[in-house]
């Protein structure tokens, strides 16, 4: 049997094939961000302690500079301070793009195993618990900082929220609290 298909029907199945794929990528791409320990989906948002007060850290949107798409990322602090920081992702990393030296730094696999060293940071644990003033968290990603001015810290990621602890020569310093319902 010999089909022949027209112009018109190999555009069809061309873009039906096309948007099968997209919706395939877009899909993975959601259940990725709510599985990874640092997820950069737009609108999530959530409030963090940070000593003795609170910030709000907020996932704002995309932007492109130099050909390459970043996350922006605002730390809102009471009661006019905004520190925004840009991420982007390529393959297994997350970068941190450094404004002043106006390069990208590896921050954060998506992948992590236990001893890997990925930026200033070295995968100590995963599946940790934290006991935080607000209630226990579970199936941490514990990471180590060290610094080039020699300080360290260590910090709590958890699966679709991203960071929610921070100890400081054992003290907590920092930790997620829920937004009331």
């Amino acid at each position: 049997m010999n089909i022949k298909l027209s112009l018109n029907m190999k555009k069809s199945i061309l873009t039906i094939f096309s948007l099968c794929l997209c919706s395939i990528s877009i899909g993975q791409t959601d259940v990725d961000e709510k599985n990874s320990y640092f997820p950069l989906e737009k609108g999530i948002s959530k409030t963090l302690t940070w000593y003795k007060g609170k910030y709000r850290e907020v996932i704002k949107d995309t932007i492109t500079y130099g050909g390459r798409v970043y996350t922006e990322v605002a730390q809102i602090f009471p009661p006019n301070e905004t520190i925004n920081m840009y991420y982007r992702k390529s393959n297994d990393t997350i970068y941190f793009f450094n404004e002043v030296k106006s390069v990208d730094v590896p921050f954060f696999g998506i992948n992590p195993k236990i001893g890997e060293r990925i930026g200033n940071g070295i995968i100590k644990k995963t599946g940790a618990k934290l006991k935080t003033p607000k209630g226990k968290l579970d199936d941490l990603l514990v990471v180590e900082m060290k610094y080039a001015n020699g300080g360290k810290d260590t910090r709590y990621y958890k699966k679709g929220l991203g960071l929610v602890a921070v100890k400081n020569k054992n003290k907590l310093v920092c930790y997620y609290v829920p937004d009331r319902k």
